[in-house]
């Protein structure tokens, strides 16, 4: 998430200054090494989501201080070891490969919306200890990686919304008009939008606006509300949209909902509150959907599906294996890149679906259709012809 951030929100390339070698921690009770393969593997994970450069932090274990066990790329005996040959692996894979893998071009067709203003709001004004900005972005990036699905961020304000076909919106509690009137347009213009509770209810100073809320989001949003709770315990939903099944819930924050043009996925199952949690409006030739209230991550996960399957940008990256996620890019001679990482102790087998290409580190051919296997800890680099 940290390299979809520094990659998408600076819009270049970005540098690993400092990442781990061997196990790390202040102290021993956290030691927990690299599986054969792991180390390795990391360095690709980097540069598949942009980086240009690996650094490690640092050459040789500390014989002494707060950092004795965080450990280098040597041990404290100063030998070459394990991690010491996975690194001259790499660095010799990179001396051939990495011509065509630096300066990797990203075309994400999702963004995530990021705000360090509404972040920094909510910090002070929060809906509860466990939920918060970050929680909720973390989680709608979770659901994205899970659905093997790469995001840019995109900064509060961009004017540029509809290079993306689906925007997640984590808790924008506070933003200007003008920025939630670029929000609305999007939808207005086709976009589709998954946004979180708290939306709109602050302008850019954090005072709370003297208008219905959501503010200038409630025509795209289709509702108004002037009540909310808190949610001591996690509530049942109805119905069950997206079958989610024990993990159709909401908790920590509710808003009341009052519909103006909005339809109800999902309402509160309580015998006090029944207000909408989930809604979904049309508006000019897009949707926004929203989350009146904390998801299950779940049912986060499946409303983001269904936001996706609508902007009609899901692909066979969908139906591969669970411990297999890929990411893709142009490279700077203009070709395209499809990075295959295999997260597991097991092997895992895929049939390959994009245009034919090479394995860079094999040299071997792969064509539209073919099995792919990738080794635990292992990887794939396939480069279009």
């Amino acid at each position: 998430m940290t390299g979809d951030l520094t990659r998408s929100l600076k819009r270049i390339n970005f540098l690993i200054t400092e990442t781990n070698a061997q196990t790390i921690g202040w102290d021993s009770r956290a030691q927990f090494p690299p599986y054969p393969g792991q180390f390795r593997q990391a360095v690709y994970s980097h540069l598949a989501a942009g980086a240009n450069m690996v650094e490690y932090w640092h050459w040789h274990s500390l014989h002494y201080g707060q950092e004795t066990y965080w450990r280098g790329i040597l041990s404290h005996d100063l030998e070459p070891n394990r991690i010491y040959q996975e690194m001259s692996q790499v660095a010799g894979e990179l001396k051939r490969i990495g011509p065509q893998l630096v300066n990797l071009k990203k075309e994400p067709q999702v963004g995530i919306l990021f705000s360090a203003d509404a972040s920094n709001a909510l910090s002070y004004m929060p809906v509860g200890d466990r939920v918060t900005y970050q929680t909720v972005m973390q989680q709608m990036w979770n659901a994205l990686y899970d659905l093997n699905i790469e995001p840019d961020f995109i900064q509060a304000g961009d004017s540029n919304l509809a290079r993306y076909k689906v925007i997640l919106v984590p808790p924008l509690y506070g933003a200007s008009d003008t920025v939630l009137q670029q929000i609305s347009d999007y939808v207005k213009e086709g976009g589709h939008v998954v946004m979180a509770f708290k939306s709109g209810f602050t302008n850019q100073f954090s005072t709370v606006r003297d208008v219905m809320a959501p503010g200038p989001l409630r025509a795209a949003a289709g509702f108004h509300y002037q009540e909310f709770t808190n949610l001591v315990q996690p509530v049942k939903l109805t119905p069950d949209p997206f079958a989610a099944g024990a993990a159709n819930t909401a908790d920590t924050w509710a808003e009341l909902l009052i519909l103006d043009t909005a339809q109800v996925l999902a309402k509160l199952d309580d015998a006090n509150w029944k207000s909408p949690v989930i809604t979904r409006n049309k508006y000019g030739t897009g949707t926004l959907t929203y989350e009146a209230a904390a998801l299950s991550d779940p049912l986060q996960r499946s409303v983001i599906h269904d936001a996706l399957s609508r902007a009609a940008i899901l692909s066979a990256d969908q139906a591969l294996p669970s411990s297999i996620r890929v990411r893709h890019g142009v490279t700077q001679q203009g070709k395209r890149l499809h990075y295959y990482l295999n997260f597991s102790s097991n092997d895992a087998t895929f049939s390959y679906s994009y245009p034919a290409a090479t394995d860079l580190q094999t040299s071997r051919g792969a064509a539209t259709g073919a099995p792919i296997t990738i080794r635990s800890w292992d990887l794939a680099i396939l480069l279009e012809y």
